[in-house]
């Protein structure tokens, strides 16, 4: 299993990659969340519902299904033609705009036409007397005998100008132009465009919405949209709520955040001490660099005088031939439970002893994310229980060289359960023993054994913790 999981922890070495891929989530994330609460998205799904709709696939249906032959536009054109086809109208139109009808007409209101019926008139009246009229009665004859009085009364007996005189009037005419303005319409001639084309639905605004709603679903941003909805990539990222950051963008120490003491000598002393057994003595800060938005807690080989607490004695002046540094959230900020992360790099692993710890009022529950042995190996565990009967789990770690550079240590700890994890690759969990409290962060770096030439960092470029939402 551990050959496993030191294959495991090699494979995950590159701390840079595994943060750009949590950046990567978190920005893919942040995304999603604003893309699900946009109006654009809000638009689309109202658009998805009445494309999807029964009603919209019924006119759809109804649309494409249509045909000319079935609608009233196909029976007022062939209630046009049937009157274009009858022989009554066809010899109107002949009649109409003819040279026959034209020279008619004039005829009718000439004068000659207009003399004759004059004349027509007289010699049949019962007063006429052919010798005393005989003058008139010449001239009568003279134009009854006139190709041109004999034609026109030809054409005004003709059985076609008796039809096209009673279409003239008729109520057939009347139906027959509106038909003919009906069908020469510009609604009309649209509607049977549409009614003639098999593609007709594409020419709907029907169609519009549904090409709308297929070219958005479609999209870039709305294919990896419903795909993280499907995959559901975010259901880790989004249980968590940010609860504690430090960055360390400013060039020095936030002291609203973090104290440069053991946190009981802050309260109790109002300075800081260290262990009896200590070869370092821990500075108020003097050990402590910001810069490039890195905080350094640094070892050196100094002489310095300070406290030490002895179990007999309890505080006691000494001289330390070591300084370090310790820092913790002590008085600013304390959880129970939830998901708890540095990003962290120590220097010179073989010569300190770098620790990252959480603690709670009284010396136990305990836990270390991260502590080193002088061999460079990595242990984590929880320590819990009373001191008298001490409930102690620990956990070595191999396949991870601290010379490497940065990796990222984290423990997930919640009612039931500790996972300890190093650049996202559980490398330990407990199930017993789980500390109930709150408990507060802690860094430092000790010195275990003498160097002359100690020259140590714990190098901290993030701190970040979350509480689970609820």
């Amino acid at each position: 299993m551990n050959f496993f999981l030191a294959s495991k922890l090699r494979k995950a070495s590159n701390t840079e990659a595994i943060e750009k891929k949590r950046d990567e989530l978190r920005t893919k994330f942040e995304e999603f969340v604003a893309f699900s609460e946009s109006e654009e998205l809000k638009d689309f799904y109202e658009l998805e519902k009445e494309v999807l709709s029964d009603s919209f696939k019924v006119n759809r249906k109804q649309i494409e299904n249509k045909t000319y032959k079935k609608s009233n536009l196909y029976k007022v054109e062939r209630d046009f033609k049937r009157y274009q086809r009858s022989r009554r109208f066809k010899v109107y139109f002949r009649l109409k705009d003819s040279s026959e009808l034209s020279t008619f007409q004039l005829m009718r209101e000439s004068d000659e036409i207009s003399r004759y019926r004059e004349l027509s008139i007289l010699v049949k009246s019962a007063s006429f007397n052919r010798k005393k009229q005989a003058q008139e009665l010449s001239e009568f004859k003279s134009m009854k005998r006139s190709p041109r009085i004999k034609e026109y009364f030809k054409f005004k007996n003709s059985r076609s100008y008796k039809i096209y005189s009673q279409l003239l009037k008729s109520a057939d005419l009347k139906k027959y132009i509106q038909l003919e303005e009906q069908i020469s319409s510009e609604a009309f001639l649209e509607e049977k465009k549409f009614l003639l084309d098999k593609k007709r639905f594409e020419k709907t605004e029907d169609y519009q919405k549904f090409q709308t709603y297929q070219n958005l679903k479609n999209s870039e941003v709305f294919m990896h949209f419903f795909k993280y909805q499907k995959e559901k990539p975010f259901e880790e990222i989004k249980n968590w709520k940010l609860s504690f950051l430090d960055e360390f963008e400013e060039n020095q120490l936030d002291k609203n955040k973090w104290i440069t003491r053991y946190y009981w000598g802050d309260k109790l002393l109002n300075k800081g001490f260290s262990l009896d057994g200590d070869l370092h003595l821990f500075t108020d800060g003097d050990n402590i660099q910001i810069s490039n938005s890195v905080l350094k807690l640094i070892a050196k080989k100094e002489k310095k005088e300070g406290l030490a607490w002895n179990s007999n004695y309890g505080f006691i002046p000494r001289d330390f031939d070591y300084t370090s540094a310790i820092i913790n959230t002590g008085q600013s900020f304390r959880q129970k439970y939830g998901r708890f992360e540095a990003k962290i790099k120590v220097n010179s692993s073989n010569t300190v002893i770098p620790s990252f710890w959480m603690l709670s009022n009284k010396s136990l529950p305990h836990v270390d994310i991260l502590k080193t042995h002088l061999n460079g190996k990595i242990v984590t565990g929880c320590y819990n229980g009373e001191e008298s009967k001490l409930q102690k789990s620990q956990f070595k770690v191999k396949g991870i060289d601290l010379s490497k550079g940065y990796f990222i240590y984290t423990l997930d700890w919640s009612e039931n359960e500790l996972i300890w994890k190093i650049n996202d690759v559980v490398v330990a969990t407990q199930k017993q023993g789980i500390p109930k409290v709150e408990m507060y962060l802690n860094f430092c770096l000790s010195v275990p054994k003498d160097n002359d030439n100690l020259n140590a960092s714990l190098d901290i470029d993030w701190v970040r913790c979350y509480s689970k939402k609820a």
